[in-house]
C-alpha cells in the first residue's frame, strides 16, 4: 500500500525561475534608464546664432540678429554686457528707468509674437545715448549705479536662457 506524501511546493521551479528573469529585467532597465540620463531633469540649451551690431547713429541699440538655429521665447532670454570688470543683466521685463511701456530688451523685425527666429532681431536699448559723453548709460530702477560703455569700449556679452541659466551664445564686440 502506497502513502500519499503531502507536497508543500505551490510554484514549480519554473515559474519561480521566469519571475527572477522578469525582476532582474525590471532592475536593469530601471538601472540603465538612471545611467542614460532618462531620469535628467537637466533643461537643454537653445542650440541659436546671433551677429551682434551695436549702433551709435543716435538710437543707442545694440541689436542681436538671429542667424539660425531653435526659435526662442523671449522672455526666456537675458543678456548680460561686461566692461570695465562691471557687468549688467539685462531681460524683456525690465523697464527703462521713467518709461514703464519701454523694455531694455525687445522684438524687433518679423511678426513680434514673442518668439525669435531665423532673421528676427532683439535689440537691447540703453538710457541714454549720450553724445556729449559718448557713451551708452543704462539705468535700472533696480541698481544702485548706472551701468556706462564708453563708444569704442570692448564690451563682453553673453546671451543667457532663464530656464537652465546657460550661456546660449557668447562674444565681443566693439561700440562704434
Amino acid at each position: 500500500m502506497r502513502l500519499f506524501s503531502k507536497k508543500t511546493e505551490a510554484v514549480s521551479p519554473v515559474i519561480g525561475v521566469m519571475l527572477m528573469i522578469v525582476v532582474t529585467i525590471i532592475i536593469a532597465a530601471v538601472v540603465s534608464g538612471f545611467a542614460g540620463g532618462m531620469s535628467s531633469t537637466e533643461s537643454k540649451v537653445p542650440n541659436v546664432a546671433f551677429t551682434v551690431d551695436p549702433d551709435l547713429d543716435g538710437n543707442g541699440t545694440i541689436m542681436f540678429k538671429h542667424t539660425g538655429g531653435d526659435e526662442l521665447l523671449i522672455d526666456e532670454v537675458l543678456v548680460q554686457l561686461e566692461y570695465d570688470d562691471r557687468s549688467i543683466t539685462l531681460s524683456n521685463l525690465d523697464n527703462m528707468t521713467g518709461h514703464s511701456d519701454y523694455d531694455y530688451l525687445s522684438e524687433m523685425g518679423g511678426d513680434t509674437d514673442g518668439f525669435i527666429t531665423g532673421g528676427d532681431r532683439m535689440v537691447l536699448t540703453c538710457d541714454d545715448n549720450n553724445a556729449e559723453e559718448k557713451a551708452f548709460i543704462f539705468k535700472p530702477d533696480n541698481a544702485a549705479i548706472n551701468f556706462t560703455i564708453p563708444y569704442y569700449g570692448h564690451v563682453n556679452y553673453m546671451i543667457l536662457d532663464k530656464e537652465s541659466a546657460k550661456a546660449i551664445q557668447t562674444g565681443e564686440f566693439v561700440l562704434r
